[in-house]
């Protein structure tokens, strides 16, 4: 018996063969997510440029490759987890999933009558792409869990796999409480909410960068790959002179909807090939600040659709993050750009061990 062609070709790149070569961008079969690979493993982090208070000095050295989503989460994945979380029996409620305020979504008739709660959306043609926001980070840690358990929709699929809902909660300190969430997602998650210094990383090193000593590799002090802001104003427009770069800085009386642009709408990227790293909406990171009378707060980065139009500073990586907030806060504004880990040699060997395994259950063998 012989074995279908793509089982062959997958054993094939899991062992390290050429029937499938490595992709470094590409979407991803079960989120839908099209990610990149950020390497230049072990760079240095941001040195600074001397801009007084600049508390991101030290950060965004990462020391192993990763991957990062190219767009920030879109309506069109966005739904499909809402409908997971949403449209169920009676009874069965996902904790800390709140409902998202600015999408692209529509709301349609849910598939479960019989639970009264049950609520269901659907995504207009042509609004697939238009950027999510609203997200808490509870729901957001939710989201990856569910795409760990490859979209189960099993009660069970939502409360774990990469962060333990059953840690969601609040402890009193002297002055107020602070969250008990699980402060990073479980190691080997295949997706989780990225950290601050991964989404640093991603959206201002450039591994090309040309430093004056003549080595490559540096920062850039916006993440459109120079040091000088994105121009905010809707795609098309010119802005002092400038053409509009990021979805911020409009939106009034006579002017456009920015939450109605689509994501990628822009030229602009990152170095790495990221786009809307400014405007949009800012993004969850999982990494968590604690305050001097003991607050914790989850770190957000990046400038968004409803700021000013002189907020390019938000960007900006010296102002260090672009807000921080508790979990459980859904502003209009925060948004999520997902990660994904890079398989190990380990795990593509154990990955080609099963698979031969199977081959061999099937029958198949060498003519």
């Amino acid at each position: 018996m012989r074995a279908p062609t793509f089982i062959l070709l997958a054993a094939l790149w899991a062992l390290g063969g050429t029937g499938v070569p490595p992709v470094h961008a590409d979407i991803d079969p079960v989120s839908g997510i099209d990610f990149v690979t950020v390497g230049a493993v072990n760079n240095a982090p941001w040195a600074g440029d001397g801009t007084p208070g600049d508390r991101a000095i030290g950060r965004g050295a990462v020391d192993y490759q990763y991957r990062i989503g190219k767009f920030e989460v879109n309506t069109a994945q966005w739904v499909e987890f809402m409908n997971a979380a949403f449209d169920r029996p009676v009874g069965d409620v996902i904790p800390h999933v709140q409902i998202t305020g600015f999408w692209g979504a529509a709301s349609t008739t849910p598939n479960n009558p019989s639970n009264p709660a049950a609520r269901r959306w659907t995504t207009p043609a042509g609004n697939e792409m238009r950027a999510v926001g609203g997200i808490s980070w509870r729901t957001a840690a939710i989201y990856c869990n569910w795409l760990n358990n490859n979209k189960s929709l099993d009660h069970s699929a939502f409360m774990s796999g990469a962060y333990d809902v059953s840690t969601f909660g609040f402890e009193p300190i002297p002055f107020g409480e602070r969250f008990t969430d699980q402060f990073a997602h479980t190691p080997g998650a295949r997706y989780y909410i990225p950290t601050w210094d991964e989404l640093l990383k991603a959206s201002h090193y450039d591994p090309n960068k040309v430093n004056p000593d003549g080595s490559t590799g540096g920062w850039w002090t916006y993440s459109n790959g120079s040091d000088q802001p994105w121009v905010g104003g809707a795609p098309g427009t010119i802005v002092n002179g400038q053409p509009a770069t990021a979805n911020f800085g409009f939106g009034g009386t006579g002017q456009p909807n920015p939450f109605i642009i689509p994501l990628g709408a822009y030229p602009g990227t990152s170095p790495w090939g990221l786009f809307d790293v400014a405007g949009g909406t800012t993004e969850w990171t999982e990494s968590v600040l604690t305050s001097g009378l003991g607050f914790r707060y989850r770190i957000n980065d990046g400038s968004r659709w409803n700021d000013s139009p002189g907020s390019s500073i938000a960007d900006s990586i010296y102002t260090e993050y672009g807000d921080i907030q508790y979990p459980n806060d859904s502003h209009l504004a925060y948004g999520l750009r997902l990660a994904q880990t890079v398989p190990t040699p380990s795990t593509i060997c154990l990955f080609g061990f099963c698979v031969l395994q199977c081959l061999r259950r099937a029958g198949w063998h060498r003519d």
